[in-house]
């Protein structure tokens, strides 16, 4: 109120001054001075106004971004929460497959299969297929090239072994799985031989006729880390078992 003070003495002089020189009445005048006070006490209590409605905007504010904050970590918990539920269902297949897979015997009595243009594993006698022509990398699906590669083998056994038992083995290299939905190079090997399996089956070998296995990294045919010895390892194998 200061302001409004000074403001008054200074309108209450320079009225003094007019009304002495006879410009304007004196009331018209103090009319006037009443209304620069009222104009004057408007503006500072809607600065008063602003000021509040200033701060309330920026306690808004703020409470908008904490509530932002609280958001991205409910929705990271919600991503991890969703990785490891993703993780849990991933491993209880696995277990299921590597449960259902039939444990090969000791000593399994092997016969030699022979197909022309694929190549035999000289200590097992069984026709060994790359997995890079029957899947993808990381996956255990066939591919179409690999559809075709196993139509050749199957009309072999259909012609010359059709009463024979056939056990499909799946292997892997020993790289471990990271960004595979695959628990491991054991759910790898077995998923892959599966597959190869119910393709077998869907062409008409018979299901007492076959049998499957996953040996992971375990029984390498080729030493060394190299590319070409990492290939060779990554395969399936169909043997014929007495």
């Amino acid at each position: 109120m200061g302001g409004l003070s000074k403001l008054g003495l200074r309108l209450g002089a320079t009225a003094a001054l007019v009304w002495a020189a006879g410009c304007v009445p004196i009331s018209d005048y103090r009319k006037l001075e009443q209304r620069f006070v009222e104009q004057e006490q408007y503006v500072v209590a809607h600065r008063k106004e602003m000021r509040e409605r200033e701060r309330r905007e920026q306690v808004l504010t703020l409470r908008a971004r904490e509530q932002e904050r609280q958001m991205d970590l409910m929705r990271a918990r919600l991503q991890k929460s969703e990785r490891l539920r993703q993780r849990l269902a991933d491993r209880v297949k696995t277990m299921s497959v590597e449960a259902s897979a039939p444990r090969p015997e000791p000593a399994p009595q092997l016969q030699p299969l022979t197909v022309a243009g694929l190549e035999v594993n000289a200590d097992t006698g069984g026709i060994v297929l790359e997995s890079g022509v029957l899947f993808a990398p990381g996956r255990a699906t066939l591919k179409a090239s690999g559809r075709k590669c196993l139509d050749g083998l199957i009309a072999e056994l259909k012609k010359t072994y059709p009463d024979k038992k056939v056990r499909v083995e799946g292997h892997t290299d020993a790289t471990p799985i990271k960004r595979s939905k695959h628990e491991s190079n054991w759910a790898l090997s077995a998923k892959r031989a599966l597959a190869v399996l119910h393709y077998l089956e869907s062409k008409g070998i018979l299901s007492s006729q076959l049998s499957f296995a996953g040996y992971g990294p375990h029984k390498p045919i080729e030493s060394g880390k190299g590319k070409k010895a990492l290939a060779r390892n990554r395969r399936v194998e169909v043997l014929l078992v007495d």
